[in-house]
């Protein structure tokens, strides 16, 4: 693999994640601005997005619907339309609603941490010392986040630390459930059929086409979040795990709430006391060491070709 193609890949995964912190930008400014509400914005998204993927992995030529034959897996599919992302999506968005962009994005960086610990419980074995102290650091950087170092005193809405912890754990649910499928199934496949199941349950809660009254600008950022932030997002992204290793599409991954965070506070007039700030450097230096591996098991390039799920 020559240094064009490295560059190449590494570039539309920095695109990809950027695209998915715009788009938690561009949901954050639709409810400041609109009567929109979450359910609303995961319903236009999950069903436009999923038809479209499926659409395009039909026309690339990925099986459909083989993964519905097999009865086990067709109930870990549902499984991961309900749960890894229409529980996700709907989380991530109150989070966003009762707080914004900048701190929903930043929540979600947890999953790492989350997945890592339920994977040391399944397989019994402790996890690396360089995860646990990941671990550690970013619950306190989360901490002085939400309280600026005084616990008595809150600086994030409650109901947005809570859908935010919420929405980390069905984001690691996200990562994990799929994994059986994707070893036999494309990526685009298994997430374009997770999106229009999770569609199903968004819709019956609140059909897309009743929308609200939106501005002419909100219906732009509507559009970016379909399309941009999760059609052509995953598709980039997904590409790039092609050639890509592992550790370093995970620390790209952190474009994601640095590109929400730098834009909350030019758009949405945010604003970050110096130990908040300390807290969101902890967070993703967290991430950051859990993409770390010793060279010696690093895989070549080209060797995964698997992708993890859609972020949001």
């Amino acid at each position: 693999m020559n240094l064009k193609q490295s560059t190449k890949a590494a570039l539309q995964a920095s695109i990809g994640t950027c695209m998915w912190g715009v788009g938690g930008v561009c949901s954050n400014i639709i409810f400041n601005t609109s009567k929109a509400t979450p359910m609303w914005i995961v319903s236009m998204r999950l069903t436009w997005a999923g038809l479209l993927m499926l659409l395009f992995a039909a026309i690339t030529k990925r099986p459909l619907l083989r993964v519905w034959r097999d009865p086990r897996r067709a109930v870990r599919l549902v499984l991961f339309g309900m749960i890894g992302v229409f529980a996700a999506q709907l989380t991530y968005m109150f989070a966003i609603f009762y707080g914004n962009a900048a701190v929903a994005t930043i929540m979600l960086s947890l999953v790492p941490g989350l997945i890592t610990i339920v994977t040391s419980v399944r397989t019994r074995t402790a996890p690396r010392p360089i995860d646990t102290l990941a671990i550690l650091l970013a619950l306190f950087g989360v901490f002085l986040l939400v309280t600026n170092g005084n616990p008595g005193k809150l600086h994030v809405a409650p109901l947005a630390i809570f859908w935010g912890l919420i929405a980390a754990a069905t984001g690691a649910a996200y990562t994990l459930l799929p994994r059986p499928l994707l070893r036999t199934e494309s990526p685009l496949v298994i997430v374009g059929w997770g999106l229009l199941v999770g569609s199903l349950a968004a819709n019956l809660m609140t059909p897309f086409w009743h929308a609200p009254k939106l501005p002419q600008f909100d219906w732009l950022a509507v559009a970016f979040v379909v399309l941009g932030a999760t059609l052509l997002a995953y598709i980039l992204y997904v590409s790039s795990l092609r050639t890509l290793r592992p550790a370093i599409a995970g620390m790209i991954g952190n474009f994601e709430p640095l590109t929400a965070t730098i834009l909350s506070v030019l758009f949405l007039n945010l604003g970050f006391h110096p130990l908040q700030m300390a807290g969101i450097g902890l967070v993703l230096g967290a991430v950051f060491m859990m993409s770390w591996q010793p060279r010696s098991k690093r895989q070549p390039i080209g060797a995964r070709k698997h992708a993890k799920g859609v972020k949001s």
